[in-house]
């Protein structure tokens, strides 16, 4: 019973959460897409206890670093950004090692939206990625092509997502 308890404030935290951060992501793709740009910023609490996002922060092709006024939160909650456009030479269809880490550093959740249109969530505490939803769910790049990255996993543990990138933990 006390399990209980405490699992639906988690659940109702998180999907709150996904949500905030998705209505902004699915906004911000397609002018990612057009641009090539990420763009990103937080998910926050407010004194009221409701959760909002941040401005957005346009970065540039490979990273994006939020640049929005946070002082009206009384708690940053999770990160978000777009991954630009289709690009064959970037592995853009996962969050990579450094979105993860930064989530980490933070001690943050993360959501990250890709050409394809998939949806990632980043856990922070269990440095894991999993995909909340596939190909086009956040629609998708014009010029993306399915398959190129090769096959794309549901979840990715930080040191997975290391190897995927020949890079050593």
């Amino acid at each position: 019973m006390g399990f209980a308890v405490f699992a639906a404030p988690a659940a109702a935290q998180n999907a709150a959460e996904m949500s905030a951060a998705r209505q902004a992501l699915i906004q911000l793709q397609p002018r990612s897409f057009a641009e090539n740009l990420e763009y990103c910023g937080y998910v926050g609490r407010l004194p009221d206890g409701r959760l909002a996002v941040t401005e957005v922060t346009r970065g540039d092709t490979w990273s994006c670093l939020s640049r929005g006024d946070e002082s009206r939160f009384v708690e940053i909650v999770a990160s978000f950004h777009t991954h630009a456009a289709f690009d064959r030479a970037a592995d853009s269809e996962v969050p990579s090692s450094d979105d993860m880490y930064g989530d980490i550093s933070e001690q943050v959740n993360g959501y990250v939206a890709t050409p394809g249109g998939r949806l990632w969530y980043i856990d922070w505490r269990a440095q894991v990625a999993t995909q909340v939803c596939g190909l086009g769910c956040m629609g998708q790049d014009p010029d993306f092509i399915p398959g190129d990255a090769g096959p794309i996993a549901q979840r990715y543990t930080l040191g997975e997502l290391l190897r995927r990138e020949g890079r050593q933990r």
